[in-house]
């Protein structure tokens, strides 16, 4: 019996994987990595409702902080939450994240983070650059960036404050 040259091909095929050596890493060596997984900032207007009582709700303003990144992209809920903060002098409304340093204050940690966001931030493009925020407690400086009111999370009672209304928030900026 005469065996054709194709069915001697897998035969070689096997011997070339059995003698097999290291092959070099052919990826360049000066390509770059995208920073993964580091903390973010989020500023926030958000909206408080007691869905189960159906009691109309309110909105709020709240700065939410991710020890990792990649846990916000899920809805997931944020490492901390700030105070709550309304503008009163607007009727309760949210707060105005730009043109004016806000003082957002996390009774959790005790940490205060001070934001300064450019007046004119929130007519700004997705992901353009909008200001900068800095947290007292060890004077680290983060970049602001416009989001386009992505909700970021919903947080169902119980809250942090205690209260029995839910906490659905959108992003209006981020800072890394």
């Amino acid at each position: 019996m005469k065996l054709s040259p194709l069915y001697i091909l897998p035969f070689a095929a096997i011997h070339s994987f059995a003698s097999a050596t290291a092959v070099p890493d052919l990826a360049p060596r000066n390509g770059t990595l995208a920073k993964r997984g580091g903390e973010v900032n989020y500023l926030c207007s958000c909206f408080r409702l007691n869905i189960a009582a159906g009691l109309p709700g309110y909105v709020a303003s709240y700065m939410a902080w991710y020890s990792n990144s990649d846990n916000s992209l899920a809805r997931q809920r944020p490492d901390s939450l700030s105070s709550e903060y309304r503008d009163w002098s607007n009727g309760g409304n949210t707060i105005k994240w730009e043109e004016k340093q806000q003082n957002i204050y996390f009774p959790d940690s005790g940490v205060t983070v001070q934001t300064h966001i450019d007046s004119d931030a929130n007519k700004r493009a997705f992901t353009t650059w909008a200001g900068w925020a800095q947290r007292t407690s060890d004077w680290k400086t983060f970049n602001c960036y416009r989001d386009n009111s992505r909700i970021v999370f919903v947080w169902d009672p119980p809250v942090p404050d205690g209260s029995n209304l839910g906490i659905s928030c959108s992003a209006e900026y981020w800072c890394v």
